[in-house]
């Protein structure tokens, strides 16, 4: 039965936009929560909601800037200034971040931690998607700053949580690529016992 072609086709040709390709505007306030509700759905054993969301724009942008700026001369003091630079341009890409976090509840009697981060994961992934849907462009980032105790720290994280991306949304800028890398044809692969 083919009920939702418009759905399988838009998972298909799902692809990260280049955070150096998103431009102003970003999402609106009424966008912005519909795509965060389109996150709070994602699977979620015993309902936990094991995540949370950080919007950065406008100004907190600079703050963010300045912030990878600190991590970076904690984990290194001798950076060069050029290599501080780069670290506080990272915060301006892109109009709109949003801070992807698991909070993980540890000892649950029922739902293990890493079904808690699994949660969290799948959560992000409904945002980057529903970012798409809205019409925006969209790229789920990681990297040191993410992982760095200093900017979890920085971003008021509490004990339980952790910083699982940076997700960087905007509108497409005219030239953006289209497609992301070649993916690999999916494969039929059953288990016969």
């Amino acid at each position: 039965m083919n009920q939702a072609p418009e759905l399988l086709d838009a998972l298909i040709d799902r692809h990260s936009t280049p955070a150096t390709c998103l431009v102003e505007p970003a999402p609106d306030d009424d966008t912005l929560q519909r795509i965060l509700q389109a996150a709070e759905s994602a699977p979620d054993h015993g309902g936990l909601h094991p995540w949370r969301f950080l919007v950065i724009d406008g100004e907190a942008l600079e703050r963010l800037g300045e912030l990878f700026v600190e991590a970076m001369r904690t984990k290194d003091p001798e950076a060069s200034e050029a290599t501080l630079e780069r670290e506080r341009v990272r915060a301006h890409r892109a109009p709109m971040i949003v801070a992807a976090i698991a909070r993980e509840e540890s000892g649950h009697a029922k739902i293990p931690e890493v079904e808690q981060l699994l949660a969290a994961g799948s959560a992000a992934s409904q945002l980057l998607l529903a970012a798409r849907a809205a019409g925006f462009g969209a790229i789920w980032l990681t990297g040191m700053r993410v992982y760095d105790p200093n900017v979890m720290r920085g971003l008021g994280l509490a004990e339980n949580e952790r910083l699982i991306g940076l997700i960087n949304i905007g509108t497409i800028k005219d030239g953006a690529p289209t497609r992301g890398k070649r993916r690999r044809r999916a494969e039929i692969e059953r288990w016969t016992g």
